[in-house]
């Protein structure tokens, strides 16, 4: 049986392969430099990331997140393993802002979760 993805699920692979994409353009386009024998200081970074556009594909990415984060709060409120250590997902999600490992964990449960809830 295929998985089955809720728009933010879908919302958030979408923004994240596009992240990576753009990237991989700046990790390209800075080699390119570094091969043509340039040096890659500060202002080189600063007009590759805006040129490509990483900033954008970040904050994106970021709001993706969030909404996918705010997501799996309603989704998995019914769920028995949440009903069981409510308190410990409590205090996962309340590190989310500040911690970036509570962040993955919470991402990482969000994608593998299959639920049809928008």
């Amino acid at each position: 049986m295929k998985k089955k993805h809720s728009k933010a699920q879908i919302d958030y692979l979408a923004s994240r392969e596009h992240f990576l994409q753009i990237s991989n353009q700046a990790d390209k386009r800075i080699a390119e430099l570094k091969e043509a024998g340039k040096e890659v200081g500060q202002a080189e970074m600063e007009e590759i990331i805006e040129r490509i556009g990483l900033h954008r594909a970040y904050n994106e990415l970021t709001q993706a997140e969030n909404v996918l984060i705010n997501w799996t709060q309603t989704a998995i409120k019914t769920e028995p393993e949440f009903i069981q250590n409510r308190s410990n997902f409590e205090e996962l999600y309340e590190k989310v802002k500040t911690d970036a490992e509570a962040r993955g964990a919470i991402l990482n449960l969000a994608m593998r979760l299959n639920l049809e809830l928008v």
